[in-house]
């Protein structure tokens, strides 16, 4: 869908409001007394952006059929000419190099997304084994 346009160019600003909405709406789940209900509260807004920015990623990739349209020369004939062959092989290579941009922004993405999520996750768990052992200190056992 934008495979002509830069990336930064659509990223950059994509990501400015995605980072903007995040910090916004994560101020109000703050807000919230139960750690557990912040824990899922912030996993699910990560796990929405995330999805958000996946899906501006999604619109970046050169469309299958641009790859399989380009014609596979069948003779040598068909690409006889140094014209034709380095216009065969530059539009090739325009979108392998996409696709490869793509992919590293969502291996970045991925990672970081997974990362946080366990990080919140592990906190509250954390949490929750805190307040469990400081229940069975301060309980007499009879």
């Amino acid at each position: 869908m934008f495979e002509n346009i830069n990336s930064l160019a659509i990223l950059g600003p994509a990501l400015i409001v995605i980072v903007v909405t995040v910090l916004i709406l994560r101020a109000r789940i703050s807000r919230q007394s139960d750690e557990a209900q912040k824990a899922i509260a912030t996993f699910k807004l990560m796990t929405v952006a995330t999805g958000a920015f996946l899906v501006l990623l999604w619109f970046l990739l050169p469309t299958t059929p641009v790859l399989s349209t380009f014609g596979f020369p069948k003779t040598v004939e068909d690409i006889h000419s140094a014209e034709r062959l380095l216009d065969y092989l530059q539009r090739y290579n325009r979108a392998l190099v996409r696709t490869t941009e793509v992919l590293h922004w969502f291996i970045f993405v991925f990672v970081w997304w997974f990362l946080a999520a366990l990080y919140s996750l592990t906190k509250v768990l954390g949490g929750v084994t805190n307040v469990r052992s400081r229940q069975s200190i301060t309980k007499p056992e009879v």
